[in-house]
């Protein structure tokens, strides 16, 4: 145990005294929030101004299709349709021709699939959405006028129900399933992520040391399995660091939001009124998801979520170090790398299944198997999970942890020291064989 200490201390040490770790560790929060208000932006940017020549032969659609800064609409009669089509492909000027024909039916029926949209280029999805919203909204209001519907008889008619949701075993309110899906594949990312990104530290560091023949001078002072649960556990311990800074950050921003937008919204500062700076209903909102924020049961989220990033890294890093022990270059890792890749991306995508039912059968199966419950019982953690089976997914977890670390360090041992010559899954059968 000194021996894996020291290597742990050691690993731990040069990776957190790094100004990358420093830098990362206090800046990544708010590099991804920058990189979502600039996804954000790129998609608001990327609606291009559009220039579109209407022909509406029924004269009834005109007055939906206002211009802005964005789409500029132009209004033509019927005879000017030939020469519009005629011109469009190479008009500068002109970016798409919509064209409405006339109609006897009072209800548009005949328009369902007679309505021309021609381009010279592609229009946005949009914009696309937008023009055919119009022309609908148009064409039910016509309806509704031929068959003496009222808009006020139909608002009366039109039923929006919530409900309201009380978990009795929990006893709260559950209606903040849209929260709980955010952050439950939010954790579950970070854990897939964070499983591949040190786990590939774990491999390169011990390939590094291998190619080198730095590890031929270790060994003699530490066994291999020293060697690579130190390794490990190092690695375990820097991405642990980081994510109990970025947690406190976390909950340091929901409870100076909670102060700001309380319950009540009147706290001002000196001469800022947050009350003028946004409109009621926006601070409504952030008041409700500040509050939903904190309504979770955060001990239980966090207990679960520390201790399957712990053991799922524990799991995978062995397996990772195993096959950076065995191989010479990045090259011969593509031929083992899928083993530890399908599993992942099997429980990460299986998380979508059970944030559609956090009770059903693969909800419960994904928890149990030890290749996809770190990720499975993350998502699970925001949803309630019955206390048998968290019991019995962390047994097997620790057990599965066991058995893994057991099986890397029969083929450390002797991969470590193989030089030269590429391994086979056949050769690595028996090494593990091998007492």
């Amino acid at each position: 145990m000194r021996n894996i200490f020291l290597v742990m201390r050691r690993e731990f040490l040069t990776q957190a005294r790094k100004k990358s770790f420093i830098l990362i560790t206090f800046f990544a929060p708010i590099l991804i929030i920058l990189a979502g208000i600039t996804i954000a932006y790129m998609l608001r940017i990327n609606e291009n101004e559009s220039h579109i020549a209407i022909v509406d032969s029924t004269n009834k659609f005109y007055p939906e299709f206002q211009s802005n800064n964005k789409n500029i609409y132009n209004f033509y009669t019927e005879n000017e349709l030939r020469a519009l089509k005629d011109t469009l492909a190479e008009s500068k000027s002109l970016d798409a021709l919509l064209y409405i024909p006339n109609t006897t039916d009072s209800l548009f029926n005949n328009l369902q699939n007679q309505i021309q949209l021609y381009t010279n280029k592609n229009l946005t999805k949009n914009h696309l959405n937008s023009i055919e919203q119009k022309i609908n909204k148009k064409i039910e209001e016509k309806r509704r006028h031929f068959l003496g519907v009222k808009q006020s008889d139909i608002d009366k008619i039109n039923s929006k129900i919530t409900l309201q949701i009380t978990n009795l075993k929990e006893g709260k309110s559950d209606n903040d399933n849209f929260i709980k899906e955010i952050l439950s594949l939010s954790l579950m990312y970070v854990n897939l992520m964070f499983f591949i990104i040190y786990g590939t530290r774990v491999m390169r560091s011990i390939m590094e040391e291998k190619n080198n023949r730095v590890v031929e001078i270790i060994i003699s002072s530490v066994k291999p399995f020293e060697l690579m649960m130190g390794k490990i556990l190092g690695t375990t311990l820097v991405a642990l660091t980081q994510f109990c800074i970025w947690i406190a950050m976390t909950m340091m921003l929901l409870v100076l939001g909670k102060i700001i937008f309380g319950n009540h919204l009147t706290l001002s500062y000196k001469q800022y009124d947050f009350q003028n700076l946004i409109n009621q209903k926006t601070q409504i909102q952030i008041s409700d998801t500040i509050n939903a924020l904190l309504g979770l049961n955060y001990p239980l989220i966090i207990f679960i979520f520390l201790f399957f990033f712990f053991a799922g890294y524990l799991f995978y890093s062995s397996f990772f170090a195993a096959i950076g022990s065995a191989v010479d270059n990045d090259t011969e890792t593509q031929q083992f790398t899928p083993i530890i890749v399908v599993p992942l991306l099997l429980g990460a995508y299986g998380c979508i299944s059970i944030i559609n039912n956090p009770e059903g059968p693969v909800a419960f199966w994904l928890s149990m198997i030890p290749f996809t419950s770190p990720m499975a019982m993350v998502t699970r953690s925001f949803y309630g999970i019955p206390s048998w089976q968290l019991i019995l997914s962390i047994t097997i977890m620790i057990g599965s942890v066991f058995i893994m670390v057991y099986i890397a360090s029969k083929i450390y041992r002797i991969g470590i020291l193989m030089f030269g010559k590429k391994v086979t899954f056949k050769e690595i059968f028996q090494w593990i064989k091998q007492s």
